[in-house]
């Protein structure tokens, strides 16, 4: 680790010479011990990672998401999800999709998230039965090219008003 001045933390202020740590690097040590996870898997931790890095207490992501510290606590330990229509907050608190998107069920589940809509509403806005929706949800389906058209279009919707 180098010196540089301005933006180092004095570890050992009792000895006779100076241990200095780079700001960064004691930084990140910090947040990996308050529980960041370089690699988060759940939304959990990605919740967890996002609140650290900002530098927020669980009550203040609660306020912002508009739910009880006991809930969002549930959240970011992986016990309980969100409900469909709070999605829409956690992922602008987020920044981004945490899920995987790779295929016809991930991404049905992802536009039902990002608009924060049941099976039922999205089933009528893309125009299909709710039942058909289930199916492509749990990947036992796959949705018509004029389906799926209507589906990226409904998920193209948000993408453009928060870009």
């Amino acid at each position: 680790m180098g010196v540089t001045r301005n933006r180092c933390h004095r570890v050992l202020p009792f000895c006779y010479f100076d241990l200095r740590v780079p700001a960064e690097a004691l930084n990140a040590f910090i947040l990996r011990k308050k529980g960041m996870t370089e690699q988060p898997k759940t939304l959990g931790e990605h919740l967890r990672n996002r609140r650290l890095v900002l530098g927020l207490r669980q009550e203040d992501v609660a306020e912002r998401l508009g739910t009880m510290r006991e809930v969002y606590e549930r959240w970011e330990r992986d016990e309980r999800e969100p409900v469909v229509s709070v999605w829409p907050l956690v992922l602008a608190f987020l920044g981004y999709y945490p899920g995987p998107q790779e295929s016809f069920a991930d991404m049905t589940l992802m536009a039902r998230r990002t608009l924060g809509l049941e099976q039922k509403k999205l089933a009528e806005q893309v125009g299909v039965i709710h039942q058909r929706l289930r199916r492509w949800e749990h990947g036992a389906e796959t949705p018509s090219p004029p389906e799926l058209a209507r589906l990226k279009g409904l998920l193209a919707e948000p993408m453009r008003a928060a870009g």
